[in-house]
């Protein structure tokens, strides 16, 4: 449910698009930084990571600074996920 709906967000990029791809997500939004990004999603309810993740070489080869990291788990539910959705659909709209 969480690729697709991220998927489905313009100029949000996904970093790993593997079909069995473990719980995490790393995106970055275009026009944002993903600090910026990360605030937003927080003042929705919502927590992520923000930054480098320990991945710096990584990141550098993709051509991009911080990443935002959302982690799910068994206990996260459909609803979580939607927040997450439109609380990126809002930092959408914040940065243009």
């Amino acid at each position: 449910h969480a690729m697709q709906r991220l998927s489905e967000i313009n100029s949000l990029r996904i970093f790993g698009r593997a079909k069995d791809k473990g719980a995490i997500v790393s995106f970055t939004m275009e026009g944002a930084h993903a600090h910026d990004v990360a605030t937003v999603i927080d003042r929705a309810g919502v927590a992520v990571r923000a930054g480098t993740h320990c991945t710096q070489p990584l990141l550098q080869r993709f051509g991009v600074t911080a990443t935002c990291r959302a982690s799910f788990a068994m206990y996260n539910t459909l609803e979580e996920v939607d927040v997450l959705a439109e609380a990126l659909i809002s930092a959408r709209r914040i940065f243009g």
